[in-house]
C-alpha cells in the first residue's frame, strides 16, 4: 500500500512537471495593426501600412530613413528589473525583407531607456551611425555593408568611434548574410546580472543563423528605443512579433492588450486584442451598444471567445479571419477592467489591464493662416492649418474657408485640408474654422471660428537674384575671390547638378536615368548644368569655380546680412583656404563649409547660416509688417529629386536660416507696405557691395565687433552707432 502510494505520488508529481512549461510572458508589445507610435525621420518617405500579421514598411523615395520606437519607462510600468526571473528577459523582433534595393546605410540598434532624444542626430539621420560617448552602450546592432536584389550582408555588434564612422568588416567581426523573402527572427537575451545580451537569429526553418553574445557596459538594463535604418527607395520590409518578454512557467492566461481607438462624442471606443485559446472577459463602463446594436449594460461582467471576436479598427464586425479582436465602447468614465482566462481552464486568469477612461467631447485645434506669399497690391496666399498634435488621437481636420471681399460679400466657399493654400487678390478676409468632416456623424465639436483680415497693400522694394551663370562666376566680382571646389568624395553632393547627369521622370512619379529609347514614357526630364561628364562624379575632375567674399562678409548678399556669429566662423574659415559660404553658379548661395576647429582639436559645427534682412526695411507700423522672400532650392538641386524649389516668407526682422549643405538661396524679394519708407543712413545696406574692401572695415572693440564705412559705424545687424 505505501509502495504503491509512494509511486502514485511520483506519478503525479512526474505528471505535474510534464504540465508545467516556460513560456514567453510578454510584457510590452508593439502591434502591427497600428502605424501610429513611431517616429519617422522624414515621413514624406515613407509609408507604413499596418495589418493583422506584420507592418509593411515602404520607402517612396531615394535614401535610407530612419523609423525609431521610444518606449522608454512605459513598458517597464508593471516590470520591476531588479526581480527578473533568473535576471534575464528577452527582446524580439521578426523581418522579411520583400523587396530590397541596393543600399549600405540600413542599420538597426536596440537601446537602453532614455540613452537619448528623438532629435539625437545619431538617430535621426540615416547618414551617421549611432556611436557610443563615454558610459554608453547598446544591447545589440546590425548594419549592412553589402547589399543586392537577392541578399544583405550585415556587421553585427561592431562599435564605430564617430558618427562619420564606417569601418570594414574584419576576420573578427561578426557577420551574415540575409536572403530577400526569407522571414528572420531575431531575439536578444539581456541578463542584467552578467550584463551580457545573447542574440539569436534565426530563419523561417529555425536554423540559426548566426549568435553571439555583446558584453554591454552601460548602466542602465533595460531596452527602450528601438533605431532603424530602412534601405533605398521601393524597398518593402515586413515587422512582426515585436517585444519584450521573460520567461515565466506556464501555462498562463496572456494579458490582452488594449488601446484607445476612438473618441465618439463624449463615448470612447477601446481596441482589444487577445491570443488564441483564451476568452476576454470585461467590466463594461456605462450603458453602449456596438456597431451592430447589440446592447451592454454598466458595471456587467461580458465574455467573448476568441472565434467570435473579429472587429477591425475599421469598425468593421465579424471580419473573415480576424480573430482575438474586440471593440469595447464605453459612455461613463472610470476605470476600464480588461482580462482573459484560458479557455480550457476558467480558473487561470490574467492580471487586469486597466485604462482609465475619460468620457467628455473633444474640440477640433483652432486653424491658423500664415501668410506664404506677398504680391504687389493686396495679392497675398496664406497656408492654413490647424495642428492636431495635441488632439485626442490626432484626427483629420475638415477646415471651412470663406473669402469674403472689403463689403462682405461671399467671393468663395471651400472645405480644405490643413497644409493647402488659399490666394486672395482683393482686400478682404478669410473666415475659418475647423470641424470632423471624416464621420457622417460628427465625432469632435467644431473649433472656434477665426477671421483674417487683408486690408494692406504691398509694393516691390528690392528684388536679388542670387543666380549667376558660369561665365559670370569666372568673369569675377569685385570684392569676391573666385575659389575652385573640387567634390571628389562620392557623397552625392552638388556635384550631380554640375555634371551632365539626366533623369527622366514617369507618369508614377519614379525616375530612372535618362535613355533616349525610352523618351515617349517621361512626362519629363531633369538634367544636371554639364561642367563635366556624370561619369566623372566622385573624382578630381568634378570641380567648379565658386565665388567667395573677399572680406567683407556683412554686405556680400545683401539685402540679407550673415550673423556675428556666421561672420566669425567665416573670418576663421577664410583665413585659410576654406570658404564658409559662397555663390554657387545656375544655383545661388550655399553654405557650403560648416566644419573648422577654432580652439585648438575643438571642432565647432554650425548646421544653419543665420541670416536678417537689412534693418531699413523694419516697418514702423505693428499692423503693417513688412516681410522678405527667400526662394530656395534644397537637396543639392539633384536630378533623381525632382522639383527641389521651395519659398520661405519671413517679417523683416526675423531670421532665416540657410541650411547646410544641400540648399541654395536662389532668390530674395522684399516686400514693404504701400507708403513706407526705408530708413536712411542707418541700414548696413547702405554699404554698396560693389565697392572694394578697403572702403569697409571690421573693428573690434570693447563692445564688440563694429563696421566702419568712411566717418560712419555700423553694429553687425546694421545698426548705426556713434
Amino acid at each position: 500500500m505505501k509502495k504503491f502510494t509512494l509511486i502514485s505520488l511520483l506519478m503525479v508529481i512526474v505528471c505535474t512537471m510534464a504540465k508545467a512549461e516556460l513560456m514567453d510572458k510578454y510584457f510590452y508589445k508593439i502591434p502591427t495593426d497600428k502605424a501610429d507610435g513611431w517616429t519617422l525621420q522624414d515621413a514624406g518617405r515613407m509609408t507604413l501600412t499596418p495589418g493583422k500579421d506584420y507592418l509593411e514598411v515602404k520607402l517612396t523615395n531615394n535614401g535610407g530613413r530612419m523609423m525609431n520606437r521610444f518606449w522608454n519607462e512605459d513598458a517597464w510600468k508593471k516590470v520591476d528589473v531588479t526581480t527578473l526571473p533568473n535576471n534575464t528577459y528577452k527582446f524580439t523582433k521578426d523581418m522579411k525583407m520583400t523587396i530590397n534595393a541596393t543600399r549600405t546605410d540600413m542599420e538597426f540598434v536596440l537601446l537602453p531607456v532614455n540613452a537619448c532624444t528623438e532629435t539625437d542626430s545619431r538617430v535621426s539621420s540615416h547618414n551617421y551611425h549611432w556611436f557610443n560617448n563615454e558610459g554608453e552602450d547598446y544591447f545589440f546592432r546590425y548594419r549592412v555593408t553589402a547589399s543586392t536584389a537577392e541578399a544583405v550582408n550585415i556587421v553585427i555588434n561592431e562599435n564605430p568611434t564617430a558618427r562619420g564612422d564606417w569601418p570594414d568588416p574584419t576576420e573578427e567581426s561578426e557577420t551574415a548574410t540575409l536572403n530577400v523573402g526569407v522571414k528572420y527572427s531575431f531575439s536578444v537575451v539581456i541578463n542584467t546580472e552578467a550584463n551580457t545580451a545573447t542574440y539569436t537569429i534565426s530563419d523561417e526553418e529555425g536554423n540559426v543563423v548566426k549568435t553571439g553574445v555583446h558584453n554591454y557596459v552601460c548602466a542602465e538594463d533595460r531596452a527602450g528605443i528601438w533605431v532603424m535604418s530602412t534601405n533605398s527607395a521601393n524597398s518593402v520590409v515586413q515587422l512582426s512579433n515585436m517585444g519584450l518578454s521573460y520567461e515565466a512557467e506556464g501555462p498562463f492566461a496572456v494579458e490582452p492588450s488594449v488601446d484607445l481607438l476612438a473618441a465618439i462624442g463624449e463615448q470612447r471606443a477601446y481596441y482589444v486584442s487577445f491570443d488564441e485559446g483564451h476568452t476576454l472577459h470585461w467590466k463594461q463602463l456605462g450603458d453602449a451598444e456596438d456597431a451592430l446594436g447589440n446592447p451592454f449594460s454598466d458595471g456587467e461582467e461580458y465574455t467573448a471567445e476568441w472565434s467570435d471576436a473579429n472587429d477591425t479598427r475599421e469598425f468593421e464586425q465579424n471580419a473573415e479571419e480576424y480573430f482575438g479582436k474586440k471593440i469595447i465602447y464605453c459612455t461613463k468614465s472610470g476605470d476600464l477592467k480588461v482580462w482573459t482566462s484560458l479557455a480550457d481552464n476558467e480558473a487561470n486568469v490574467s492580471e487586469e489591464v486597466i485604462s482609465s477612461v475619460v468620457c467628455e467631447s473633444i474640440t477640433m485645434p483652432t486653424p491658423t493662416a500664415k501668410i506664404t506669399n506677398v504680391e504687389e497690391g493686396y495679392g497675398k496666399e496664406y497656408t492654413i492649418e490647424a495642428d492636431n498634435s495635441n488632439t485626442l488621437l490626432k484626427p483629420i481636420v475638415t477646415i471651412n474657408c470663406v473669402v469674403k471681399d472689403a463689403a462682405g460679400g461671399i467671393v468663395s466657399q471651400k472645405d480644405i485640408l490643413s497644409g493647402e493654400k488659399v490666394t486672395i487678390s482683393d482686400a478682404g478676409s478669410i473666415e475659418l474654422f475647423s470641424y470632423d468632416g471624416t464621420h457622417p456623424v460628427a465625432w469632435y465639436s467644431p473649433s472656434e471660428k477665426v477671421t483674417i483680415t487683408n486690408n494692406v497693400q504691398y509694393s516691390v522694394a528690392e528684388d536679388k537674384n542670387y543666380c549667376m551663370t558660369y561665365d559670370e562666376i569666372n568673369a569675377g566680382k569685385t570684392g569676391f575671390n573666385i575659389v575652385e571646389i573640387v567634390d571628389n568624395a562620392g557623397k552625392s553632393h552638388w556635384d550631380r547638378i554640375m555634371s551632365s547627369e539626366k533623369r527622366g521622370y514617369k507618369a508614377d512619379g519614379t525616375n530612372e536615368v535618362y535613355v533616349a529609347d525610352n523618351a515617349d514614357s517621361y512626362i519629363s526630364v531633369k538634367e544636371g548644368h554639364g561642367l563635366f561628364a556624370d561619369t566623372d562624379c566622385g573624382t578630381d575632375n568634378a570641380k567648379w569655380n565658386v565665388l567667395c567674399p573677399a572680406d567683407d562678409v556683412y554686405s556680400c548678399a545683401l539685402p540679407l546680412i550673415p550673423s556675428e556669429e556666421n561672420a566669425a566662423l567665416y573670418k576663421v574659415l577664410n583665413s585659410g583656404d576654406q570658404y564658409a559660404w559662397a555663390y554657387f553658379p545656375f544655383e545661388g548661395l550655399v553654405y557650403y563649409d560648416v566644419n573648422t576647429k577654432v580652439d585648438g582639436d575643438c571642432a565647432v559645427r554650425s548646421n544653419y547660416l543665420n541670416m536678417h534682412l537689412d534693418t531699413k526695411y523694419i516697418s514702423d507700423d505693428t499692423n503693417k509688417p513688412n516681410f522678405f522672400i527667400v526662394n530656395t532650392t534644397g537637396g543639392y538641386n539633384r536630378p533623381d529629386k525632382g522639383d527641389c524649389s521651395k519659398t520661405e516668407v519671413l517679417v523683416a526682422g526675423e531670421t532665416f536660416k540657410l541650411y547646410r549643405y544641400d540648399t541654395a538661396i536662389t532668390r530674395v524679394k522684399v516686400m514693404t507696405y504701400q507708403g513706407f519708407t526705408p530708413g536712411t543712413g542707418t541700414g548696413i545696406s547702405s554699404v554698396n557691395a560693389e565697392e572694394t574692401t578697403a572702403k569697409v572695415r571690421k573693428v573690434a572693440t570693447k563692445n564688440g565687433i563694429v563696421i566702419i564705412k568712411g566717418d560712419n559705424a555700423f553694429t553687425v545687424s546694421g545698426v548705426q552707432v556713434k
